[in-house]
């Protein structure tokens, strides 16, 4: 049983859906009704959507496996009992496992370019650069103080912003028709791209602190092993105040541009109060235990953020339904 929970904490499967969520729900709700609505024709298939969104997550997991190899002796005192490699499986098979994962996304890279019409070959760099840049935070940036965090965080946010490079010759096309639409569906996608950058920079800082035992004990110079705690707190507390300030601004644009009342509420419950007490949390911190509640609260606020940042999110729920089921069915 022990083994099966820790190959579950292993996959990260909430963080994975995040990330699935944070491609499909911007493309498909803002983007492509914003180009349809001009009379463009979206390059992406729901095949080709499919295989972008695949490559992507399997993209994250490889991460995700590389990084538990390296900390696996971080892993043995900050979470005894939970880590994978090195307990219920032999070390040396992530990077077998990782090895494989890196083929298939390479192989998905070539597949989406091939499908793509006119092709403009950005996933035959885009992935293996994400892969490389990964290996390289795995390898030696994460225990870095600062760089490592912001690295993560960059390719965090560039996981929405994908979604604009198949389709830049329509957003130019379209934009010539009906301009506002279009500017405020790719604007509505950077939006989920800063957000998905500040909130995992906040995660990443706070969970140096959570982890500053075992990486205090296994030499990973992170700001807080550097510096301690206490200054650590200072640049993870300001990145909280960005995050809540931003949320601030994005309800107060909601109520004065005629938002749904359930989408200002759920944000002011969901995002903006969860963020004011993981800010506070952290200033307060004093032990592991405040820093994790606080690492819980930013986890609400990502999850909450990939469906209360829709600024045209449909009134009807039907609407959503049919959208997905569009989606699913490739019609």
């Amino acid at each position: 049983m022990n083994q099966v929970l820790a190959f579950v904490r292993l996959l990260r499967l909430p963080n994975l859906v995040i990330v699935f969520l944070t491609q499909l729900v911007p493309y498909w709700f803002a983007l492509r009704p914003a180009i349809l609505q001009a009379n463009g024709i979206p390059v992406l298939s729901t095949r080709t959507f499919g295989l972008i969104t695949m490559a992507t997550v399997l993209t994250t997991l490889a991460g995700y496996v590389l990084n538990d190899y390296y900390d696996r002796d971080i892993d043995a005192i900050n979470k005894p009992g939970r880590r994978f490699w090195g307990l219920f499986l032999p070390a040396p098979m992530a990077l077998t496992v990782y090895s494989g994962l890196v083929i298939v996304v390479h192989g998905l890279a070539f597949l989406i370019d091939r499908e793509l019409r006119p092709p403009n070959h950005w996933p035959l760099w885009v992935f293996p650069a994400v892969s490389f840049l990964l290996f390289l935070y795995a390898w030696q940036l994460k225990c870095t103080a600062v760089i490592g965090n912001f690295l993560v965080s960059f390719l965090c946010g560039v996981v929405p912003v994908i979604m604009l490079l198949p389709e830049e010759r329509q957003i130019w096309l379209t934009s010539f028709i009906q301009p506002d639409a279009v500017h405020q569906a790719v604007a509505l996608v950077w939006l989920y791209g800063i957000f998905a950058f500040l909130t995992n920079l906040l995660r990443e800082q706070v969970k140096d602190l959570e982890d500053f035992q075992g990486d205090s004990a296994c030499g990973c110079a992170t700001l807080a092993v550097l510096k301690g705690s206490r200054f650590a707190k200072k640049p993870a507390g300001f990145t909280g105040v960005l995050v809540s300030t931003l949320i601030g601004g994005l309800l107060y644009f909601w109520q004065q541009t005629g938002a749904p009342e359930w989408q200002i509420i759920a944000g002011a419950f969901l995002m903006l109060l969860p963020a004011l007490f993981a800010t506070i949390g952290i200033y307060r911190a004093q032990v592991k235990k405040d820093f994790s509640r606080a690492s819980i609260l930013i986890k609400i606020i990502m999850f909450a953020g990939v469906f209360l940042l829709l600024r045209s999110w449909p009134s009807d729920p039907m609407e959503v339904v049919d959208s997905f089921k569009a989606y699913v069915t490739g019609r």
